[in-house]
């Protein structure tokens, strides 16, 4: 699976002049008219789920230059130039936008042709995307922006983004649909970091399985060692987690949470779900349950969850060779931007800025 970012993530705060908008307004939309014409909607949907042919568009953009800040300026302008009547509708987006999928699912149903039980799965879809991200991984990344993109067929690409409030850096997470198998086992089609943090809870690593397994066991047969190690937590005075799993990264400034919900989590012993991911879609299961239920498995089973960040960083002194799908998909973009109806000059530009990124960073098209 590729799980690295290839561009610099820092958090920006530059004001977009309208003047650039346009243009990169301009650049986006010829782009994407000629690659859904000549390819598909649903084809754009894997273009949006690929870390790597996600920053080729924004450098052929020219968006390349607002770090950070470029994921929600291109989630904007493909929100602004797609309608359903394209064969893709974008959803979401930054802030209080990113809870508006729901809604915008039913409004934009009929148009796409979906049917409702479609329209109730891409709901569930968007929300465990969302909640593995913030919960089920745990790297100090608290998600802003959560962008999903739609096609006639059913396929869906979700792009979100979280930043760290402590390092100001922004971490960006991509899902495809025809790639994931399971919402809580190495799901992600990629996640684009500037950092590694040293010590993080992952919950969705393939080394976490049993852990997930225990979790479930632990609410189901042992509730009442449970309320033990709750108020075992509640009396010891070091809240990191390198210390409650005997790590010697003490670095970390990830915490063990001392407010539990145990009314919840005895509500869910009652009507136990059948693994890890129905624990995840339970309305109120959050980042503090799953880090106790990780605890508590490493305090009752001595089972302990991957505590290694699953995002690699690729940089400037790093090479990526991408593999035959990521090729095909590097040269419908480039050949996206040939077909398109821009103008030469804006046509040559993002040509020579898409040609020099990829020979700067040794990719071959």
């Amino acid at each position: 699976m590729y799980r690295a970012g290839i561009r610099e993530l820092e958090a920006s705060y530059k004001k977009l002049s309208s003047w650039y908008y346009k243009v990169a307004r301009s650049i986006t939309w010829s782009v994407i008219r000629a690659f859904i014409d000549n390819y598909s909607p649903s084809k754009f949907t894997r273009i949006l789920a690929s870390p790597l042919c996600f920053d080729l568009l924004t450098v052929a953009t020219g968006l390349d230059e607002l770090g950070s800040g470029s994921t929600t300026i291109i989630g904007a302008i493909l929100k602004d130039v797609l309608t359903p009547a394209d064969g893709i509708a974008i959803l979401g987006g930054k802030s209080l936008a990113r809870f508006d999928v729901p809604n915008e699912l039913d409004a934009v149903a009929t148009e796409l042709g979906l049917t409702s039980e479609e329209v109730e799965h891409l709901k569930y879809c968007s929300r465990m995307v969302a909640k593995v991200d913030e919960a089920a991984i745990q790297d100090g990344f608290h998600l802003y922006h959560h962008m999903m993109a739609v096609s006639y067929d059913g396929f869906w690409a979700v792009v979100q983004q979280g930043i760290n409030p402590i390092s100001c850096k922004a971490r960006r997470y991509h899902w495809f649909s025809g790639k994931v198998k399971s919402f809580v086992e190495e799901p992600h089609e990629g996640i684009v970091s500037q950092e590694k943090s040293k010590l993080v809870l992952d919950m969705t690593a393939k080394e976490s399985e049993e852990a997930r397994h225990a979790s479930i066991e632990l609410i189901v047969y042992d509730f009442k060692k449970l309320r033990h190690v709750y108020n075992v937590a509640k009396q010891r005075t070091q809240t990191n987690l390198s210390l409650w799993f005997d790590s010697p990264r003490i670095e970390s400034f990830v915490e063990l949470p001392l407010r539990i919900n145990l009314k919840l989590i005895k509500s869910i012993n009652s009507n136990p779900p059948a693994n890890y991911e129905g624990l995840l879609a339970i309305r109120g299961v959050g980042p503090e349950t799953v880090r106790f239920l990780a605890f508590g498995c490493r305090w009752l089973y001595d089972i302990v969850p991957s505590m290694n960040d699953p995002a690699v960083i690729l940089d400037e002194f790093t090479t990526y060779t991408p593999n035959k799908e990521e090729e095909r998909m590097i040269f419908e973009v480039i050949s996206a931007i040939e077909l398109s109806n821009l103008p030469v000059e804006l046509k040559n530009r993002a040509l020579h800025k898409v040609n020099a990124w990829l020979t700067q960073k040794e990719f071959s098209a």
